[in-house]
């Protein structure tokens, strides 16, 4: 049986050594970090901050592969003239005049992906030689590997929920990052019935909006692109918070549990600003929440303001699609996600399915006088509701949907 060179391999170039312990670097020597004088505690790598696990819905299975969300579209109503035939008043199946809705009905399906793992392997002779607890820090950085990976997936997802990319990836000439596809509103579940998703935009519209769609589910925070993620403007993200909470509010999307994740360097920004620190967002005589001393804003236009490095940057379309089992249509994270600056939700907006939860299993081998550590889990993610989410674009608000010149400099 072949195995990996840098664990259980060895030749002339001592590659052998790579994944031990012992090994400063991958370098030949296998007990180049063990004990010449301890002065210190174990360096372990900062644990990444990860956020979105409470901020959103959560099912649990016990078995199964997928489970079904049932999409209702919504009902009218209109006065009735008595002795007419209710069944015969509208033939539209719109409850006009009394007469009887036709409601259309759809489902959401979210799969579970296969086993994400995340694993280690621990000589014991390396054990015993060790001057400290190596199997604590080991697992951890396991758990942590997959605690990362299952806010980035979620996030991916939320973003997709609110924003999807236009046909085209052209762009005007001589942008950076032309050829990359712009973010438009996401689709409704039932066209007519229920809300698309919303996205706004960091540049106003050159022209004058001449799209209902753009109209109802955009909106614009600045003079300028990327003034949100790309060189943050502590107004133009004050703006787009407050954008954000009116097109919330205006699909009919509860006020509370609602939640804006932004970049630090995005976070700093609006709190570091004079005209924020005078203003309202932090001045508790003026109903402001937060504090310069301690360097936060908890809330702005009734959102909770967080902060993620998780936040995708790249174009991920050429995806492989490799969560999703052999011949499933599974979950699909990808998207462009180049000019995306942000996101604003409300909880319910996008769920993840929980068929195993965080697991850590070990087992001491023999054959390998060592100790194979795994850890992982199976879950999956998907959206539920697009009208509960709107994505932030550092690019130009559109004048009508079929625009490509969207454009920003990530």
């Amino acid at each position: 049986m072949a195995y990996i060179n840098n664990l259980f391999g060895g030749h002339a170039t001592n590659d052998g050594v790579k994944g031990r312990i012992g090994s400063n670097n991958h370098a030949s020597d296998s007990t180049g970090l063990f004990l010449k004088k301890f002065a210190g505690e174990v360096m372990t790598v900062f644990d990444e901050k990860n956020i979105m696990k409470p901020l959103h819905t959560i099912r649990t299975i016990s078995k199964g592969k997928s489970a079904q969300f049932p999409v209702i579209g919504t009902a009218g109503a209109g006065y009735y003239t008595p002795g007419t035939d209710i069944l015969g008043v509208d033939t539209t199946g719109a409850g006009a005049n009394g007469g009887l809705n036709l409601m259309k009905q759809t489902e959401v399906l979210i799969h579970i992906d296969k086993m994400l793992m995340a694993n280690t392997f621990i000589s014991s002779i390396d054990e015993l030689v060790s001057h400290f607890d190596v199997r604590a820090p080991y697992t951890h950085q396991l758990g942590e590997a997959l605690a990362t990976q299952f806010d980035k997936n979620v996030l991916k997802v939320a973003i997709k929920t609110g924003a999807k990319n236009n046909a085209s990836d052209t762009e005007t000439a001589g942008v950076n990052n032309a050829d990359k596809k712009c973010l438009l509103p996401s689709d409704a579940w039932i066209s007519g019935q229920t809300k698309r998703g919303s996205v706004v935009y960091s540049k106003h519209v050159v022209g004058a909006v001449d799209d209902a769609e753009i109209t109802a589910n955009t909106a614009s925070a600045h003079t300028a692109t990327n003034s949100l993620r790309h060189t943050p403007d502590a107004t133009a993200i004050r703006n787009a918070l407050f954008e954000s909470a009116r097109l919330l509010d205006e699909k009919d999307v509860p006020s509370s549990d609602r939640y804006a994740i932004i970049t630090p360097a995005m976070y700093y920004e609006l709190i570091n600003s004079n005209d924020i620190v005078t203003g309202s967002v932090i001045n508790k005589d003026i109903g402001g929440s937060g504090s310069i001393a301690s360097g936060t804003v908890t809330q702005l236009a009734g959102i909770n303001i967080l902060v993620s490095n998780h936040l995708p940057t790249e174009d991920e379309t050429a995806g492989t699609h490799a969560n999703r089992w052999e011949g499933q249509t599974g979950n699909n994270y990808d998207l462009d996600y180049t000019h995306c600056a942000g996101i604003v939700f409300q909880k319910g907006g996008f769920g993840t399915l929980k068929l195993q939860d965080l697991t850590m299993e070990s087992e001491y081998m023999i054959s390998r006088q060592g100790n194979l550590f795994v850890a992982k889990y199976s879950m999956g993610h998907g959206p539920l509701r697009p009208e509960s989410v709107v994505v932030w674009s550092d690019g130009t608000r559109p004048e009508r949907e079929t625009d490509s010149d969207v454009t920003a400099n990530n």
